[in-house]
């Protein structure tokens, strides 16, 4: 066991918490921000606006947040705008030094068609506040969806103190 590097503080959290919010989630499962402070361009009208959560590939380490975008727009915005924001680079539809495309996943497993309005998606497969995932690849494993999901539920979940 390596001591010589000094370890990040995680923030220290009730110990009557811990029954209520199970153990810490791992930094890449924590949103950035919250849904309050949503990421997106200011100069789209708050009529026209969809907002959703966005989790990256595992392998890229990076934090989920919340955003918002223009529901009139094309999906690969989503994509385009998610991946700027991690601080990644595209090259026609796939992370730079990956072989694979880089596609938009709902929390059902289902792919969302990028060429497509936000518009088209709504309703059916896509609803207002959806957590969405981009991942490598055209499908996502049951393993990955379900620790998403846990981790969504988990930090939406909150204590009463009486």
């Amino acid at each position: 066991l390596d001591r010589s590097r000094p370890r990040a503080a995680r923030p220290r959290r009730m110990a009557c918490c811990a029954g209520c919010l199970g153990p810490s989630l791992p930094p890449h499962y924590t949103f950035s921000n919250s849904a309050r402070n949503a990421r997106g361009d200011a100069r789209i009208s708050p009529d026209k606006r969809i907002y959703l959560s966005v989790f990256f590939p595992d392998s890229e380490r990076a934090r989920p947040a919340h955003f918002f975008f223009d529901r009139t727009k094309a999906t690969s915005r989503v994509v385009e705008d998610a991946v700027a924001y991690a601080g990644l680079q595209l090259d026609r539809g796939r992370l730079v030094g990956s072989p694979e495309k880089l596609n938009l996943f709902t929390l059902e497993g289902e792919v969302l068609r990028t060429d497509l309005p936000l518009d088209a998606h709504l309703g059916a497969t896509l609803h207002p506040s959806d957590v969405l995932l981009l991942e490598k690849g055209n499908r996502v494993s049951e393993d990955r969806l379900d620790a998403i999901k846990a981790a969504v539920e988990q930090q939406n979940g909150s204590c009463v103190v009486m």
